[in-house]
């Protein structure tokens, strides 16, 4: 059985210190929040090597498949996430929420440490008082309508400029991910990714499998179930369009995907999350 799943965090936060590698490849519904207060972070996300920047407000959608693969030692970071109906119906500007679902890591400028008390949303969102989290919410969209105006000033060209290259032995994952992540929509085999890395297929498997905790196929899946997700909130396309756009060879087998793992039919998610 496929070990692809949508895990749920809702309105949630931590403190992770020092943050730990994850050990696989993890996707969710949630907006997410990381900020770097002290060390060294990197994540495997979008098919790259990425470093969060220290003390500045990273955001992207956390059903991007992504992984925390190294932390140096001293780290300290906080992470929040933020339900993502809630986020739509703030009304944010196009482009970026467009490049949040499109796999966009926005981090902001410098100095977003001075505006905004990461560390006490991370406390408070520990207490369950309803009236703290209803404040709460007002400061988080705050925070999300400043940084779609940072993004606003922002070129492509810095936004691209935010992966890093190969970290120690990880860059053979880094090229099977980023050929997954630039392929999926593509009929494609494990033969084909393995071969991006200059590996055999009977290495690149176990390889992927032991640093990202899914198989070279789940990690595919993911993918294409992203890119499903975002073409059923942001387009009307039909479902079979959607289906095939998103690197399925049917609608019957897109239906079994999706409903297995999101948990419901597509239709469904469709109509929910619009509502």
């Amino acid at each position: 059985m496929s070990d692809v799943r949508f895990e749920t965090f809702g309105l949630n936060a931590r403190l992770l210190s020092p943050p730990k590698p994850m050990g696989r490849i993890h996707h969710h519904h949630e907006m997410e929040i990381n900020f770097l207060f002290s060390g060294g972070v990197t994540y495997l996300h979008r098919g790259a090597m990425c470093k969060l920047m220290p003390r500045r407000l990273t955001m992207f959608w956390g059903s991007t498949p992504h992984s925390l693969v190294a932390a140096e030692p001293g780290s300290e970071m906080a992470w929040i996430t933020v339900p993502l109906a809630w986020v739509w119906s703030w009304a944010l500007p196009r482009k970026f929420i467009r490049g949040l679902m499109e796999g966009r890591w926005w981090t902001a400028p410098t100095g977003s440490h001075e505006r905004f008390p990461v560390r006490a949303w991370v406390e408070e969102l520990e207490d369950a008082s309803p009236s703290r989290h209803e404040r709460l919410l007002l400061e988080l969209h705050a925070c999300f309508l400043w940084m779609a105006e940072q993004a606003a000033t922002t070129s492509d060209a810095e936004v691209r400029a935010i992966p890093a290259g190969a970290t120690g032995g990880l860059h053979r994952i880094e090229r099977m991910a980023r050929f997954m992540a630039e392929r999926f929509q593509d009929s494609i085999s494990v033969a084909d990714v393995a071969a991006a890395a200059e590996l055999h297929p009977n290495y690149a498997m176990p390889l992927f499998q032991r640093h990202c905790g899914v198989t070279i196929h789940d990690y595919l899946m993911q993918y294409r179930l992203t890119h499903a997700q975002w073409l059923l909130l942001t387009t009307d396309e039909k479902i079979i369009d959607v289906a095939l756009a998103s690197g399925f060879g049917s609608l019957s087998s897109f239906y079994e995907a999706f409903t297995r793992i999101a948990k419901e039919p597509p239709q469904t998610f469709r109509r929910r999350m619009r509502a």
